[in-house]
């Protein structure tokens, strides 16, 4: 069986696991104070600017209380750099740095004396128990970009902004990396393996291994069987390095995790593998975890995904997500997003959000109900119909005319995305028509 039966379900799974936009615009009210804090104190010597998974758009939502095997809810890691020419020493500037935050924050500042940075514990959702946390990064400007090293009192090479810099052009080229480390970050945290490996030794893992296969099961499967044999080795031999940083990532992973997590990686792989081959969705939730799809008759093989079009979603926080309008208001109304019809032949005209036809493109998607007639069911993305229901004839591609014809519930959505990057900027949400006969 061709592995991109699951494309549709891993594209949901995705907007299960990114960071929505409400959670971004959350973190970035935060992160506002915090740099009008250091930029008053700091004055025309400091650039500030995120570094890490949140810079490179490869964050993954953590998991709740209810969602974590372990009860204990995750949260999201920020870092924030912070480059001046004029820091003093090491261990003088995170004093600053923690001098600064303390007198802000007082006690949400961390007791913990980390070796490169200072930390700030932020409540983010009293319903889920996630929070959040910013790492605020001293960066010095001396012969190039130096972080600081607390226990020796030293500055060493650290570009973490080279980096982002790189990681930005080189996922141009593969598009459906980012979804890829996104779904190997939330396998880590379901596995309780966040101590084990952080998140920039899987991003080199990923970027190491990475081939676009066609759909994201195969991508997956092919880089965690290359994963197996990387920690196959020895772990004296251990190595794991990304373009451009010069030091070798394997540091960060002890003996103890290592050979914890060849044996996770083994076993993962050969169960996802067989889950796949079956479609057991059971076998595939042990790793993915329950934010995958559990229904796959939801997901019908006809149901096209975006990946068919070589579209992937942005996973950067910025996606939209809103709702349909149906301009006429006909049939019963049971909710904004919900009509019900006792009767066949209403026409339906339904508005999306209109972008820059030359800048973004737009794609429509009907799901009839499994009630109408054999060769009847649409599932395909297509371009906007106009009122004589012939596809690509609408005038405006952001408008699209419908009929209710067949008994049962339908759906339809639609994506819009940016024709540069060939990434999904919005999403309408699912509206559902009732027709009853």
């Amino acid at each position: 069986m061709s592995l991109d039966r699951y494309n549709t379900l891993f594209e949901a799974y995705l907007l299960n696991i990114a960071l929505t936009k409400q959670q971004a615009t959350n973190i970035d009210t935060k992160l506002s104070e915090a740099i009008a804090l250091f930029l008053s104190t700091y004055e025309g010597d400091l650039d500030i600017y995120a570094q890490g998974s949140y810079a490179m758009g490869t964050i993954v939502r953590p998991l709740t209380e209810k969602q974590n095997p372990s009860g204990k809810a995750g949260e999201y890691d920020i870092d924030i750099a912070l480059e001046r020419s004029h820091w003093s020493g090491a261990q003088d500037t995170l004093q600053d740095v923690r001098t600064v935050l303390e007198d802000e924050y007082g006690e949400l500042v961390d007791q913990k004396l980390r070796e490169s940075c200072e930390r700030v514990r932020h409540n983010i959702d009293d319903d889920t128990g996630v929070d959040f946390h910013v790492d605020y990064v001293p960066i010095k400007q001396l012969d190039g970009r130096n972080a600081a090293k607390r226990s020796s009192d030293k500055w060493f090479p650290s570009d973490t902004k080279q980096l982002i810099k790189w990681f930005s052009e080189y996922s141009e080229t593969y598009t459906f990396l980012p979804g890829l480390i996104l779904i190997f970050k939330r396998i880590r945290d379901f596995a309780d393996l966040r101590e084990d490996i952080p998140s920039i030794c899987i991003t080199a893992l990923a970027c190491m291994y990475y081939e676009d296969k066609g759909s994201y099961a195969d991508d997956l499967l092919n880089v965690l069987e290359k994963v197996v044999a990387h920690f196959s080795v020895p772990y004296s031999q251990l190595s794991i390095k990304i373009d451009p940083i010069d030091d070798d990532l394997a540091i960060k992973i002890s003996e103890t995790s290592h050979s914890k997590l060849f044996s996770f990686f083994t076993n993962c792989a050969k169960e996802l593998r067989v889950g796949f081959t079956n479609e057991d969705i059971l076998s595939m939730q042990k790793y993915l975890s329950s934010s995958f799809p559990v229904n796959l008759g939801d997901y019908p093989e006809f149901l096209e995904a975006l990946r068919n079009r070589d579209i992937g979603i942005e996973l950067d926080g910025s996606l939209n997500i809103v709702d349909i309008n149906e301009d006429h208001g006909k049939g019963s109304y049971v909710s904004h997003v919900r009509r019900k019809f006792f009767s066949s032949g209403e026409k339906l005209i339904f508005r999306a959000s209109e972008y820059d036809k030359q800048l973004f493109g737009i794609r429509w998607q009907v799901l009839n109900s499994d009630e109408s007639p054999i060769g009847k069911r649409r599932g395909n993305l297509f371009h906007a119909r106009g009122a004589d229901g012939n596809e690509g004839s609408s005038s405006n591609d952001f408008v699209n005319h419908e009929t209710e014809q067949y008994s049962g519930e339908h759906w339809i959505k639609y994506y819009i995305y940016k024709k540069e990057t060939k990434l999904v900027v919005e999403i309408g949400r699912k509206f559902f028509v009732e027709v009853e006969k």
